[in-house]
């Protein structure tokens, strides 16, 4: 289920920003889930002002590359500290402490930044699917000046090899006598 959320310059205002749409839930105790990015998940935790991005099944080169753009997006933003982006305590998992706001709430205006961050970087993600499927294809059906029409019957010889069965090595091995 989409979490949609309505952004306000301030509390008071009655006009919104922009409306964002995550494939995001909230857990029980109230932290929210974020599973939109193809190679990380984030986990937002309101209760101890933080935001965490956990590797998914498939861990890979990328995945420290993704945290990495995906916090100092943040940290451009202004919405997590900067000296506390650190390792998290799970392996390959990252975390950062959510800077806190004078006026507004921070947690909405941390969905947004994420949601910014989401339209960026998963283009590359679309791309890179396509470019897979076209070398896959490729290679099954490679087109007609790509490869070369062998005679079949040269694909298998009756002497295989450079020695034959019945022939004797030659070289210092001939001395030994069986």
């Amino acid at each position: 289920m989409a979490i949609i959320l309505k952004i306000r310059r301030t509390p008071t205002a009655k006009e919104e920003v922009e409306k964002i749409i995550l494939k995001a839930r909230r857990t029980l105790d109230g932290k929210i889930l974020i599973r939109d990015h193809p190679e990380v998940d984030l986990i937002i935790l309101p209760k101890i002002s933080k935001v965490v991005a956990f590797p998914k099944e498939d861990l890979d080169d990328e995945v420290y590359d993704t945290q990495k753009r995906l916090f100092n997006h943040l940290t451009k933003y202004g919405v997590i500290e900067h000296d506390t982006v650190q390792a998290g305590s799970l392996f390959m998992s990252m975390e950062a402490k959510i800077s806190e706001m004078k006026e507004g709430d921070n947690i909405q205006y941390l969905l947004y930044s994420i949601s910014v961050f989401l339209e960026e970087d998963l283009p590359y993600y679309s791309e890179k699917e396509d470019f897979e499927k076209q070398m896959e294809d490729s290679l099954l059906d490679p087109e007609e000046d790509e490869y070369t029409e062998l005679n079949p019957a040269r694909y298998h010889r009756q002497v295989k090899g450079t020695l034959r069965p019945n022939m004797r090595p030659y070289g210092i091995s001939t001395i030994y006598r069986i």
